[in-house]
C-alpha cells in the first residue's frame, strides 16, 4: 500500500503524550513533517522546545526546524500543570542536553512561512493550547483560507462521562489546553478555520486506553520509537492510575488527534453551536454548548456563539491500529484507508 505524503506541522507542548505524537509524526509513512512548533502548556515554551530537540536528536531527526512559541499565553500568565510528566517532561527518560537550537523563527511566524510556502497543502495538529495559531492568524489572516485543515485536541463536551471525572485545569468544567488560553481558543475555533476538534471525553480512557495487545506488540517491534511508547505508556500507567478508585487509565491522550489525522474515517463528527468561557471564574475554559432549539439555524442569534466541528465518537479499532502502524512505521493493512 502507498501512501501520499501529508504536509504536517505538529504545534504541541511535551510533555509524555506530545512526545508520542512526534514520533508517530517522524515514522509514519505517510507523513512529511515540516516543523515543530512549541506552545507553554504542560511546561513552559523554553523546555517545551528543548524537549522537542532532545526527541528529534534522539530519534536522529535534527532536520526538522523547531520554533518556539511564547513563554506564556495571549493575556495570561502560565499556570502550573498539576500532572507529572516527570522530571524532565519525558516520562523521566533524561535524554541529553540538546546539540541543536530552536529557530530563528518564532511559532507563529514559521506557521505563516510554511503555509504560505505550501498553500491548500498544510495540516496543523495541534495538541497544547492555541497561543502560535491564534497568534499567527492575527498577524496574517490571509492564512486562513490557506490552512489545509487543522485538529486540535481541546474542549470537553459532555459526549462521555471522561468530559467530567477527568477535567483538567483548575476547574471541574476544563479541558487544560482550552484552560491555559481561552482568548486562543476563541480566536482560533471561531476563525473559519477548517477545524476539528477532539474533546476530553474522547480522548480520555474508555476507547482510547491503549490495550495489552497493542502494548506487547509495540514491544514487539523492538525499535527506538516502539520501545519509546511502551515506555511512556507504562509510566503515564503507574503516575495517573487510582487503585482505590478503581480508575485505569493506560493512554497518551493527544495522540487522539494525531490518530484522528492519519485516518479520518476513526471519528465521527458533529457541527455544534459554541462558546468558550474566558472568564477568571471557576468556569474557566469551559466549552458552552448551546442545543437550544430556537437557535439551530445556519447563524448564531448571538455575536458570541460560533460553530465547529468536534468528534463525539472514536472507532476503537481504527484507533488502536493507527497507533502501532504510526509508532512501527509499517504499511497499514487495506481496511485502513489513510486519507
Amino acid at each position: 500500500m502507498t501512501f501520499t505524503k501529508q504536509k504536517l506541522i505538529l504545534d504541541c507542548d511535551p510533555g509524555t503524550d506530545d512526545s508520542v505524537c512526534l514520533v508517530m509524526a517522524l515514522t509514519h509513512p505517510g507523513v512529511e513533517l515540516l516543523a515543530v512548533t512549541t506552545e507553554s502548556g504542560n511546561l513552559t515554551s523554553d523546555i517545551t522546545s528543548k524537549n522537542a530537540l532532545k526527541v528529534l536528536e534522539h530519534f536522529n531527526r535534527t532536520d526538522i526546524p523547531v520554533a518556539k512559541g511564547m513563554l506564556h499565553p495571549l493575556i495570561r500568565s502560565h499556570p502550573k500543570d498539576p500532572y507529572s510528566h516527570g522530571e524532565d517532561g519525558l516520562g523521566n527518560h533524561f535524554f541529553p542536553e540538546p546539540q541543536t537550537r530552536v529557530s530563528e523563527l518564532p511559532a507563529a511566524l514559521m506557521i505563516i512561512e510554511q503555509v504560505m510556502k505550501y498553500p491548500g497543502e498544510v495540516t496543523l495538529v495541534c495538541t497544547a493550547p492555541l497561543t502560535n495559531l491564534a497568534l499567527a492568524i492575527m498577524l496574517k489572516p490571509e492564512i486562513i483560507p490557506l490552512i489545509k485543515k487543522v485538529y486540535h485536541l481541546g474542549g470537553s463536551y459532555g459526549f462521555s462521562e471522561a468530559a467530567f471525572y477527568c477535567a483538567t485545569g483548575d476547574s471541574p468544567m476544563s479541558e487544560w489546553n482550552l484552560y491555559v488560553d481561552p482568548e486562543a481558543a476563541r480566536i482560533v475555533y471561531s476563525s473559519g478555520l477548517n477545524l476539528t476538534t477532539v474533546g476530553l471525553d474522547i480522548a480520555y480512557g474508555g476507547k482510547t486506553n491503549i490495550t495489552d495487545k497493542t502494548l506487547d506488540r509495540l514491544r514487539t517491534l523492538n525499535t527506538p520509537q516502539g520501545n519509546y511508547a511502551a515506555e511512556i505508556l507504562d509510566y503515564i500507567e503507574q503516575a495517573t492510575s487510582d487503585d482505590k478508585g478503581g480508575f485505569h487509565f493506560r493512554g497518551t491522550i493527544d495522540t487522539a488527534a494525531m490518530c484522528a489525522f492519519l485516518c479520518p474515517q476513526m471519528i465521527k463528527t458533529k457541527k455544534i453551536l459554541i462558546s468558550i468561557d474566558t472568564s477568571d471564574t471557576a468556569s474557566r475554559g469551559m466549552i458552552l454548548w448551546d442545543r437550544r432549539l430556537w437557535t439551530k439555524r445556519e447563524l448564531s442569534k448571538w455575536d458570541n456563539f460560533f460553530y465547529i466541528e468536534t468528534a463525539y465518537d472514536i472507532d476503537e479499532t481504527l484507533y488502536q491500529e493507527t497507533y502501532y502502524q504510526a509508532i512501527g512505521g509499517i504499511q497499514a493493512p487495506e481496511e485502513v484507508k489513510y486519507a
